[in-house]
């Protein structure tokens, strides 16, 4: 082989460690948020589910290409066979899914959680609001929100008797806070409205709803503090006078509910770009919550399988092309059903889609 050759090959994998910021990572001493990396030179021996569907997280034109609902199947295939089969499935996009068990297949998986078979039927499903997702984890913290909220408001109206109270939003879905986004009424994808820990209430006297701040900090700073909520008057990036929260901020939030990174994963860049323009801008004090939700995001997912931003897809291994090939001739609808298939052996995840589509992707290691 050539000098040449030998240099362009050097230089070819160069340019892919330096796309999944593995040689940038080689000169610190620790790893954050803020040096984070996918490792494609590390190898899992085992992957969490919530892991493998979250490459495919963003697919909804794929979800919406959807006519019936789907059974979404998961293999992880290891030293060239299948150790781990499992299949979820529901009569709707919307409902819970149950588990697929009644194969005869030699190979028989443990039963999956509940909470395995919600993160792998995000590939299918069509919630508007995240909170029904995870309402079997989040429900009893919810309750206590509530009280927490209607004692804050009895007691003010008890002290205050000529005002009135109302709840503008409480429960919110995606596509409300989408819109949100973009009329620039919030700053974040995500919002403790979404899973049920927060409420805009808006003081309202002779038909009209109050503007000035000083009412809401008797109403939800003094009175809600005594409850123990957070005021969104008091945040320092995005002032929200009627809003009131359970958690602190998010970063609280994910500590207490780790399962609920799957939702914020998706939108690590964005927070990340958030950070960079607020701080190039002078206002770096305004992103403190936006850097602590990074740096838990980061505790969560470190050591975790990843996909790089750059150079992930590959071409589907050939066995895996045939195990597919098997699975549709004998299991499954290849006009209806999903096909998730990870291999241990190339490290690589591959959806087949019943939209035709093929996608195989290349995992490493957070670090």
């Amino acid at each position: 082989m050539s000098k040449f050759a030998l240099s362009l090959g050097s230089v070819v994998l160069m340019l892919i460690f330096i796309a999944c910021g593995i040689i940038d990572g080689f000169n610190k001493s620790s790893s954050t948020w803020e040096n984070e990396r996918c490792d494609t030179t590390l190898h899992l021996e085992q992957w969490n589910i919530i892991d493998l569907v979250s490459p495919f997280s963003q697919a909804d034109t794929l979800k919406d290409a959807l006519i019936l609902p789907p059974q979404v199947w998961l293999v992880i295939v290891k030293n060239g066979k299948i150790q781990q089969l499992n299949a979820v499935f529901a009569p709707t996009f919307q409902a819970p899914p149950a588990e697929l068990i009644s194969w005869t297949d030699s190979i028989r998986s443990d039963t999956l959680s509940w909470l395995d078979r919600a993160y792998l039927w995000t590939l299918a499903d069509r919630p508007d609001y995240p909170y029904h997702r995870y309402e079997q984890l989040l429900e009893s913290t919810r309750k206590r929100f509530i009280e927490k909220r209607d004692s804050m408001m009895s007691d003010y109206l008890g002290q205050y008797p000529k005002y009135k109270l109302r709840i503008n939003s409480d429960l919110r879905g995606n596509r409300s806070q989408k819109r949100h986004l973009t009329m620039g009424k919030s700053v974040s994808p995500l919002s403790q409205h979404q899973f049920g820990f927060a409420s805009d209430v808006p003081i309202i006297y002779r038909g009209r709803q109050l503007q000035n701040i000083r009412y809401y900090k008797t109403f939800m700073d003094e009175i809600g503090g005594k409850y123990g909520l957070t005021w969104g008057g008091t945040f320092r990036g995005f002032i929200d006078p009627n809003h009131v929260q359970y958690f602190k901020n998010s970063s609280e939030m994910l500590k207490q509910f780790p399962e609920l990174r799957y939702e914020y994963e998706a939108f690590g860049k964005y927070f990340k770009n958030r950070v960079k323009t607020m701080t190039e801008a002078g206002k770096a004090d305004k992103i403190e919550d936006t850097q602590a939700l990074l740096a838990t995001l980061h505790d969560l997912h470190k050591g975790k399988a990843c996909v790089c931003d750059s150079l992930a897809e590959r071409p589907t291994p050939t066995n895996i092309t045939k195990i597919s090939t098997d699975f549709y001739a004998s299991k499954l609808q290849p006009q209806r059903d999903i096909l998730l298939v990870g291999d241990l052996d190339s490290q690589t995840i591959t959806l087949f889609h019943p939209t035709g589509i093929i996608k195989t992707f290349r995992l490493g290691v957070w670090q």
